[in-house]
């Protein structure tokens, strides 16, 4: 039988982020980008799907002849 996998660590951030950060400090980082993050919430909350983007990439656009030249 095989051994059970190592339990992950407890704190999501030092496992996902990977921040590596004494509580103190870790507290201290995430009251800073707290209004950051409440704005990121507030656009993840916007329902976009009829609304186009300002810019549309198009690589070839560089290589076209331009016609008014």
């Amino acid at each position: 039988m095989s051994e059970p996998e190592p339990r992950r660590e407890l704190n999501p951030y030092r496992h996902i982020l990977g921040l590596d950060l004494p509580p103190e400090r870790l507290s201290e980082v995430l009251q800073a980008f707290r209004a950051v993050l409440d704005e990121v919430e507030k656009l993840r909350q916007l329902d976009l799907t009829e609304i186009h983007p300002a810019i549309i990439f198009e690589p070839t656009a560089a290589y076209r002849k331009r016609s008014d030249v």
